[in-house]
């Protein structure tokens, strides 16, 4: 193979140079910089001073929270992961099959991934108000006099703006999970046939196995997504009540800009770094071992 010259090396580099000192710049430099402030108090104003690793211990103080929050990110989380990707899987599966109208169908469920986060939180606002909200004013029609306030109620809170989140991003990995399926050789699904495989069977057999790749980015996107949700909370609740919605990009927002803990508020950026980083190293090893 012939090695390039002096004169190739020299042309990458120029045509590699703008994106290199763009990476720098707006990558590379904020976070050296966020991290040498997560070692400081700064309110914004006055110098800057060094205090070691005393914001990082602030953070996990017991009943602190950051600790707080971080629970609530991680059962949102959950509630989110598991939610939009069975939903979706089950979309997928329904919409890849020969039914009319299909193509609108799968308009429509993608419509809400169009929409900013800013609109979705407003409109959900008034579907949940517990005065004249279309959710409440619904289940009265089915005998529930009781007026629910799905969002100022604490053990209502999370679940309430998980199922936002849902809703609007369902749409999304549904169109991922289908362009999955139409990958699958029809051949196995009409050998199970033959064989006179069940639905379940073939669902945990073909589908799943074959859908592995599809599963494990769909798994990672709606975990990366779960733990950077700012607006759709904000917007809704804004970490209340009693902090019950508190997430930790809300928490750093409150910390940085409304305290003015400039440092503190950088401490909870670098902690999420690495909840994102061993978000992706474990992608990594899974998809490998799938590959194997």
């Amino acid at each position: 193979m012939k090695r390039a010259s002096t004169k190739d090396w020299r042309a990458a580099w120029i045509f590699l140079l703008p994106a290199l000192i763009f990476f720098a710049v707006f990558i590379i430099y904020p976070f050296v910089e966020g991290l040498i402030l997560s070692l400081s108090v700064w309110d914004g104003f006055s110098p800057p001073a060094f205090v070691g690793l005393r914001n990082y211990e602030e953070l996990f103080r017991p009943g602190g929270l950051f600790l707080k929050s971080l629970a609530n990110n991680s059962v949102f989380a959950v509630y989110t992961v598991i939610g939009k990707n069975v939903l979706a899987l089950f979309l997928a599966m329904l919409l890849n099959s020969k039914i009319r109208g299909r193509a609108a169908y799968r308009t429509i469920l993608f419509l809400p991934t169009c929409l900013s986060f800013v609109a979705v939180g407003l409109v959900w606002g008034f579907i949940y108000n517990p005065s004249f909200g279309i959710l409440n004013a619904f289940l009265s029609l089915f005998g529930h006099a009781s007026t629910i306030s799905w969002l100022g109620d604490p053990g209502l809170a999370l679940g309430s703006v998980a199922f936002v989140d849902i809703w609007k991003w369902t749409g999304y990995h549904m169109v991922l999970y289908l362009a999955g399926l139409q990958t699958i050789p029809s051949e196995l699904y009409e050998a199970a046939a033959v064989d006179g495989a069940s639905p379940v069977r073939t669902l945990g057999y073909i589908t799943i196995p074959q859908l592995a790749p599809v599963i494990v980015v769909n798994v990672v996107i709606s975990l990366m997504g779960a733990y950077g949700v700012f607006d759709i909370v904000y917007v809704m609740t804004r970490g209340g009540p009693y902090n019950a919605t508190q997430m930790l990009l809300t928490n750093m927002y409150e910390v940085t800009f409304q305290q003015y803990q400039i440092g503190l508020g950088s401490a909870i950026v670098v902690m999420l770094f690495v909840i994102v980083m061993l978000i992706t190293v474990l992608q990594n090893r899974i998809g490998r071992r799938l590959e194997e």
